[in-house]
């Protein structure tokens, strides 16, 4: 298993399956590695949020569950039904495989598409 952290510092541990899916698993309260909770990405989320990616420069993460800002990434998911807070995991893979970087604006994090 790969470790990574959110963009807001939270540590957590991966792997990709072969039929796509990407399997998190986040660390405890105190920040320590655990494997008894884990949350499945599915290869639709991860193409459809690639995507979006690339269909924008600079696009903001959103990963408020709540309100996630309108035209982000967040809001995308959240208009399909889906959790935006995947995306502290998701985003944080498609950076370390180079796929796009991050960005702080403020209090909000910018996903910016590598060319």
């Amino acid at each position: 298993m790969r470790e990574l952290r959110t963009p807001s510092g939270k540590p957590f541990r991966y792997r990709r399956c072969a039929e796509g899916e990407i399997i998190v698993y986040p660390s405890d309260e105190n920040g320590i590695h655990q494997d008894s909770e884990a949350i499945v990405i599915t290869p639709y989320t991860s193409e459809f949020i690639s995507n979006a990616i690339r269909g924008e420069a600079r696009i903001l993460m959103g990963a408020s569950r709540d309100n996630p800002p309108a035209s982000s990434l967040g809001r995308r998911l959240r208009d399909i039904h889906q959790s935006p807070q995947q995306l502290s995991y998701l985003v944080a893979v498609l950076e370390s495989e180079g796929f796009c970087t991050l960005e702080r604006d403020g209090r909000a994090f910018v996903v910016v598409r590598r060319r």
